[in-house]
C-alpha cells in the first residue's frame, strides 16, 4: 500500500514537472491551478494521455493566440500601400509624401538638426532614413535589446550614428539639454511610467527642442469599447468573406503575455504629451475602423486586383468617415511639440 502510494506521489510529481515545461514554452507562463488540477487528474485516471494533453495545450485559444500576436512576424495595416498613401494623406496633406521627408520643408527652419535622439531604435530603420534625408547631422539612439542594437550596427554603414543601451522607463545615461530633436516612433506606448517618460525627454531636448511623435494612442492594450467593436463587426461583415479577418477584433488579453508592456497606457500618451509639450503641429491618423480588421489580414488585399482595390478603398473611407463623425476613436496619431517653458526652467 505504501509502495503504491509512493508510486503515485512519484507520477504525480512528474505530471507537474511535465505540465510545468509544458506550460512555459507553449503558453509562456507557469501552469493555473484549476489547469494543472484537471491534466494531472485526467493522466492519473487514464482519461487522457501526455500526447493528448500536449495537443489539447497547443490547440487551445490561448495558445493559438499567442502564436498570431508578435510584433515582428504580425501584419499590419501600413504594409499595404494604399494606407501608406492614406497615412500620407492625413499626415501631410500629400499621398505621395510620408511624414519624414515632409520633414525638411515643414520645419526647413530647423533643419538640419545637429544632434538628435531615437528613442527605442530597434533595428534602426528610423535614424537611418532621417539621415539619408538630410534631418540632422549626427545621430545618438538606444534600444533595450542588445540583438536589435547589434543588427542596427550592422547596417549604418558610414552614417554617424551612435548606438547605445537604455530602457524608455529609465533613460538615466542621457545628458540634459542635449539634443535639437528627440524622435519616438511608436515606443513610448510600451512606456510603463508613461508620465515619468515624457517628463524625461523634455529634460533632455534642449530648450527650444523638437519631440516628433508617430504613435498608437487609442485603447490601452487595444481593449476597445463595445460599441467601436460592434461598429466594426458591421464594417467588416459588409465584405465578401474572403476579405474578412478571422481573428477577434478585440485581441484577447492572454495575447500580452508575449508583449506584456504593449499598449499598457497607450490612452494616455495624448493628454501627457500635452501636459510637457506644446504642441506644434499635429495630425489624427484615424485607424478606428481599419487598422484591427487588416490585422495580420492584408494577403487577399495586397493582391491588388479591381475586387481587392475596391473593398480596400471602402474600408479607408469608412475608417475616415466613422472616425470624422466620432463614431470611433482615433488610434493613430502624428505629432510635433516643444517642452513647455515652464518645465523645462525648473
Amino acid at each position: 500500500m505504501i509502495k503504491e502510494q509512493k508510486h503515485n506521489e512519484n507520477q504525480v510529481r512528474k505530471y507537474k514537472e511535465f505540465l510545468d515545461t509544458l506550460y512555459r514554452e507553449v503558453l509562456l507562463r507557469p501552469p493555473d491551478k484549476e489547469g494543472l488540477e484537471h491534466y494531472i487528474t485526467s493522466l492519473v485516471e487514464k482519461r487522457m494521455t501526455l500526447r493528448e494533453v500536449t495537443e489539447s495545450i497547443i490547440e487551445s485559444d490561448e495558445s493559438k493566440n499567442i502564436a498570431y500576436f508578435s510584433h515582428y512576424s504580425a501584419q499590419f495595416w501600413n504594409h499595404l500601400d494604399e494606407i501608406k498613401s492614406y497615412l500620407n494623406r492625413l499626415s501631410t496633406g500629400d499621398e505621395n509624401t510620408n511624414w519624414m521627408q515632409d520633414i525638411p520643408k515643414r520645419f526647413k527652419q530647423y533643419i538640419p538638426f545637429h544632434k538628435v535622439l531615437v528613442v527605442g531604435c530597434g533595428n534602426g530603420w528610423v535614424e537611418r532614413t532621417l539621415f539619408d534625408l538630410g534631418i540632422a547631422k549626427h545621430f545618438d539612439a538606444f534600444d533595450i535589446s542588445e540583438e536589435y542594437l547589434t543588427t542596427a550596427k550592422e547596417q549604418k554603414g558610414n552614417r554617424p550614428i551612435n548606438y547605445f543601451i537604455s530602457d524608455i522607463n529609465e533613460m538615466k545615461n542621457i545628458s540634459n539639454a542635449e539634443y535639437d530633436a528627440v524622435f519616438n516612433v511608436a515606443i513610448l506606448h510600451h512606456a510603463e511610467n508613461i508620465e515619468y517618460a515624457l517628463k524625461r525627454l523634455t529634460e533632455v531636448l534642449k530648450p527650444n527642442g523638437l519631440m516628433f511623435n508617430w504613435e498608437y494612442v487609442g485603447p490601452s492594450r487595444n481593449q476597445y469599447s463595445e460599441e467601436h467593436v460592434k461598429r466594426m463587426q458591421e464594417i467588416m461583415e459588409s465584405l465578401p468573406v474572403k476579405f474578412r479577418s478571422t481573428h477577434s477584433l478585440r485581441p484577447p488579453i492572454e495575447n500580452f503575455r508575449v508583449e506584456p508592456t504593449e499598449a499598457i497606457h497607450s490612452d494616455l500618451i495624448r493628454p501627457l504629451f500635452s501636459k510637457y509639450f506644446d504642441i506644434i503641429y499635429e495630425r489624427d491618423l484615424n485607424g478606428g475602423i481599419a487598422y484591427q480588421i487588416l490585422w495580420n489580414n492584408i494577403d487577399e488585399f495586397k493582391k491588388g486586383d479591381k475586387d481587392a482595390v475596391e473593398h480596400l478603398e471602402f474600408l479607408i473611407n469608412k475608417d475616415n468617415e466613422y472616425t470624422q463623425l466620432k463614431k470611433v476613436p482615433v488610434l493613430f496619431w502624428y505629432s510635433v511639440g516643444k517642452p513647455k517653458n515652464e518645465l523645462h526652467n525648473k
